[in-house]
């Protein structure tokens, strides 16, 4: 890539932020007129709008053909994701119970159906979507303007914040005005502004985004990221939907949402360094020359 690439990332971020602040008080005033919705859910839109013209700006930047081989070894690479995502998921909840202790949740069969379903929605639309851009996109220039390890540790720092980054529902309460879209993106940002992702759940989403963004530094592919990215959103979408934690844990300390305990930390920590390791094939980081191992 060319020297230029130092400057995509900020753009694009700047594209993204500048684009929501403008459009969500537009998008809230326009659809007014023919569909209401609550202000924060107008950001939300906004977001996504702005995400995806910041994506077209740099679209040919993104190589999906190599990103996205549509041959034999992408199912094998895809049902091992899946594969590697159930053991590990299994190893999480095992450890929990053993630890932590948890039951069933009171649902009814419509609820468990219709959770099922969600999750499975969720688990098959948004791992090929944040597998493009956190790695195949932000990952890839990261790569190329700082080096591989700064631009692996860079996109997987960004992917860990974006989780935190959330519209809040409280813009609803207050009175809309054309400039409120700054104080709507900047309310979305105080989680990070007050540090709540220095916790179990923002060490583990980290640890995540390291794991993806290493298994993408060895194989260039992101086949294998999409079913290891799928599982994973599937158990994050129905343990907690499904089962309740016993209160007081068995052990002090345990317990809680499955994504923020330490034992999920322990999983994450000994898959990545199995992973790491089992990917040992000579592999170049595209556009830096440097060794990724």
């Amino acid at each position: 890539m060319p020297a230029s690439s130092k400057y995509i990332v900020p753009v694009f971020f700047l594209i993204l932020f500048l684009g929501t602040m403008v459009l969500g008080p537009i998008l809230y005033f326009g659809l007014a007129w023919v569909y209401p919705v609550p202000f924060h859910r107008a950001m939300d839109r906004a977001l996504m709008i702005s995400a995806v013209a910041a994506l077209v700006l740099f679209w040919s930047r993104i190589p999906l053909g190599k990103l996205w081989p549509w041959n034999s070894e992408a199912w094998k690479q895809l049902l091992l994701g899946y594969f590697i995502a159930a053991v590990s998921v299994q190893a999480m909840i095992g450890l929990d119970l053993a630890l932590a202790g948890f039951t069933r949740a009171p649902l009814s069969e419509h609820q468990v159906i219709s959770r099922l379903l969600v999750a499975l929605v969720a688990a098959l639309l948004v791992p090929p979507l944040e597998e493009t851009v956190f790695r195949g996109f932000l990952q890839r220039e990261l790569v190329a303007s700082l080096g591989w390890r700064a631009g692996w540790i860079g996109a997987a720092a960004i992917f860990m914040l974006a989780h935190f980054v959330k519209i809040p529902t409280d813009l609803d309460q207050q009175p809309v005005h054309w400039w409120s879209g700054v104080t709507g993106l900047g309310a979305a940002f105080s989680p990070v502004a007050h540090g709540d992702f220095i916790s179990g759940k923002g060490f583990n989403l980290l640890l995540i985004g390291l794991i993806l963004g290493g298994i993408f530094l060895r194989t260039d592919t992101l086949w294998l990221n999409a079913g290891l990215h799928s599982g994973w959103i599937l158990a994050v979408l129905l343990f907690p939907d499904m089962t309740r934690p016993v209160t007081p844990p068995r052990f002090e300390g345990m317990g809680g949402d499955i994504l923020s305990t330490p034992v999920t930390s322990l999983v994450l920590i000994l898959l990545g360094l199995w992973l790491w390791r089992f990917y040992r094939h000579p592999s170049i980081v595209p556009e830096t020359g440097a060794n990724a191992s």
